[in-house]
Formats: structure tokens, C-alpha cells, sequence
């Protein structure tokens, strides 16, 4: 038998204070978290916002970058076009420079070289660039002769840009030498004439004596303004002051006519500018170009080059 009596639960009496501080903690948490709740959704609306405007602003610039695009596009094709053009002439116009013969042909070797743009085998002569000192060009060659020429009396036939028609007695072209170029009859001296806008002028020939035998000499014809000088190898043979302006024109270039000169001819060139006394003598130290030409009839053969010096001290 159980002599223990069952033990009766108290009720435990909260205090009415303790009943209040929970009920405070209670609120200040509801407080809180009703704080944050309009805190968040106050974010998502300025967020909301924020990807509004910032769509805008992306649309706006797509609008600036495809100007800017196009911009760009027209400036390449600019380009390319000019890129373009510059080509074309670059293989259309014709050379400032031109060789009219390069390499070496026979002075006997009559030929004609045409400006006529629409032959075949045309070598376009560019007018003089006329620089603020006035007309300028120079033409360039060199020449070896074999002996002193013919004993008739006349002039032998280099070469002259102008015409064909020749004076019966003297052998020199009557109407066009833009220069013309002869050597003189039974003596080692070369004329050189040169046409100005006056045609009854006889104050545009200049005479070089004691031209070489039997070695290469270079020759430039050199006109700036009223001024023309002659080089031999590259040292001023001549200067004559013209009374008028120099004349080109746009006929034919004449070489070696009425059977030429015993000699040879090498790298005819006309320069549309007056080449400097430096460039001159840079051509003159490259020396002749002993290469037979295309056209011509040649054989291979050594040639002796005169040097410059030797002509100098002959001065």
C-alpha cells in the first residue's frame, strides 16, 4: 500500500509587469520588421525606376553610336575613294620624269618618238612645271663619239623635239628645237638651240667645244626662267641669259636623222623640273647605262667612261 499522497499542481502567478515587458518586446519587433518591409519595397520602387531610366539612356546613346558609326563609314569611303583616284593616276598620268630612251642605242640609229597619247609607243613629255621662278626643265643624255663626223660641212643630228624638216645645207630642223642638239661638222664641238617665243630670236645657241673622243661625257640642258646652262659631266660648261622666254611644244622628239653621228646615245631623260647641281652629279656619279636599249640593233661592247675631272681641268 502507497502511504505517499499525491502532490496537487500550484499555479504559477505571472507578474503583471513580466506579462508587459513581453508584450513591448513584442511590438518593438512588429515595429521593426514593418520598418524594413517599407524599406525594401521603397528600394524595388527606386529600382524599378532606375531600370526605366537607365533604358532610356541606353536608348539614347544606340541613337549617338549609329551617327557616329555612319559618320565613321563616310570617312573610310572618303578615303578609299581618294585612295582610289590617287591610283589611277599613279598608273594613267604620265611621268614627270620620263626616259626617252633608256639604255644605249647606235647613233646611227634613226627613231621617232611619238606624243601622241593615242600611239602605242607614245612617251609623253609633261610641260614645264613653271615654278614661281618662271619656266623650268632640264634634259639629260650620254653620249660617246667615235670620231669627228662627216666632211661635208653639215651638222650631225643628235637629237630635237620639234619637226623633221631640215635646213638642206646646215642639217639642222628650220622650225622646232625644243632643244635641238647637233655636233658640229669636222670638230668635236656640240650646238645646243633652244627655241623662245620669238622666232626670228638668234640669241639661243650655245656652242660647247672640245667635246671627247671615244669617251662616255655626260650632258644636261638646263633652263630656269631665261637661264640656260649646259653641264658636261656635271660641271657648268656655258650659260646664256635669253633675251626672250623659252618656247616647248607638243610636237615629236627627233633622234639621230639624216643618218645620226658615229657614236652612241644613252638615257635620253627629260625631267619637268631644273634638276639642282646636286642631282645632276648624282646622275653623272651613277655613270652611263651601258644596257642596250629595246629597240635597238647593238651588240654588247665595253666603253670607257670619262671622268668628270679630266673635262674640268680642260676648262
Amino acid at each position: 500500500m502507497n502511504n505517499f499522497q499525491p502532490i496537487q499542481a500550484q499555479q504559477i502567478q505571472i507578474p503583471e509587469s513580466v506579462k508587459t515587458g513581453f508584450e513591448n518586446v513584442g511590438n518593438t519587433f512588429n515595429n521593426v520588421k514593418s520598418s524594413v518591409t517599407e524599406s525594401i519595397n521603397q528600394f524595388s520602387n527606386s529600382a524599378t525606376a532606375g531600370v526605366g531610366a537607365s533604358s532610356s539612356f541606353l536608348s539614347s546613346n544606340t541613337i549617338i553610336a549609329k551617327i557616329a558609326f555612319l559618320i565613321l563609314v563616310l570617312i573610310v569611303f572618303m578615303f578609299l575613294v581618294n585612295l582610289g583616284i590617287i591610283l589611277i593616276g599613279y598608273f594613267i598620268t604620265p611621268a614627270d620624269d620620263p626616259y626617252i630612251i633608256k639604255g644605249m642605242i647606235d647613233g646611227t640609229n634613226s627613231k621617232v618618238i611619238s606624243q601622241d597619247p593615242k600611239s602605242k609607243d607614245t612617251v609623253p613629255i609633261k610641260r614645264s612645271n613653271n615654278q614661281s621662278s618662271g619656266i623650268e626643265f632640264t634634259w639629260c643624255f650620254w653620249l660617246y663619239l667615235n670620231d669627228l663626223g662627216n666632211e661635208n660641212g653639215k651638222y650631225q643630228h643628235i637629237f630635237n623635239k620639234g619637226d623633221n624638216n631640215f635646213d638642206k645645207t646646215t642639217s639642222i630642223s628650220t622650225i622646232n628645237n625644243s632643244p635641238g642638239v647637233y655636233l658640229g661638222p669636222q670638230n668635236n664641238s656640240l650646238r645646243i638651240i633652244m627655241d623662245t617665243v620669238n622666232a626670228t630670236d638668234t640669241n639661243n645657241i650655245i656652242d660647247i667645244e672640245n667635246i671627247p673622243i671615244r669617251k662616255w661625257v655626260h650632258v644636261a640642258i638646263r633652263i630656269k626662267n631665261t637661264i640656260l646652262d649646259v653641264y658636261i659631266n656635271g660641271v657648268v660648261s656655258k650659260r646664256l641669259v635669253l633675251i626672250n622666254v623659252p618656247k616647248q611644244n607638243f610636237n615629236d622628239i627627233y633622234l639621230c636623222q639624216n643618218g645620226g653621228f658615229s657614236g652612241k646615245l644613252s638615257n635620253l631623260r627629260y625631267y619637268s623640273r631644273a634638276l639642282n647641281v646636286f642631282e645632276i652629279n648624282g646622275v653623272v656619279l651613277y655613270g652611263p647605262n651601258l644596257n642596250i636599249s629595246e629597240t635597238s640593233s647593238l651588240q654588247s661592247k665595253d666603253y670607257n667612261y670619262l671622268s668628270r675631272q679630266w673635262y674640268s681641268q680642260m676648262l
